[in-house]
């Protein structure tokens, strides 16, 4: 089965759509496959956790587009690490916000495992993969 990167997935023995977490440096081998209420729940999760510590203008920008992507959930069928907004000279400070913001997130949910699989595939994400200018895409497009 071939599909785009923002294209919701819908495997045909199942009929729910998909939301396919990747990190395309890593390969197919690191895909995570979740329903659109877990992909949003995961997504509230974090957000809600990141939202208690965010100071920084970058972190705050983090949980509004992890709200919003939480909320197109049944638009976009997939959320790739690169799809994050990093920064080259703040990127382990950045890296480090999320995994801690999706740990916390994890605390108590019933979606823990699914977000541990996700904090260790952001864990993963090589410095050298930061495009330089990459911006927020707000709006998921299929």
């Amino acid at each position: 089965m071939t599909r785009s990167r923002l294209t919701n997935v819908t495997p045909p023995a199942y009929g729910a759509l998909v939301v396919v977490f990747t990190n395309q440096r890593l390969g197919p081998s690191s895909e995570l496959l979740v329903s659109e209420d877990v992909a949003s729940a995961m997504l509230h999760a974090t957000a809600d956790a990141a939202s208690r510590a965010a100071e920084a203008r970058w972190e705050q920008e983090l949980v509004r587009w992890l709200e919003a992507r939480a909320g197109a959930c049944g638009r976009a069928g997939s959320l790739d690490v690169g799809d994050i907004a990093w920064t080259p000279e703040h990127f382990e400070a950045q890296r480090r916000f999320l995994i801690d913001a999706i740990t916390r997130g994890a605390l108590g949910s019933e979606h823990a495992a699914a977000l541990e699989r996700w904090r260790r595939m952001i864990e993963a994400h090589p410095r050298e993969s930061v495009q330089v200018g990459r911006r927020w895409q707000w709006e998921a497009s299929a």
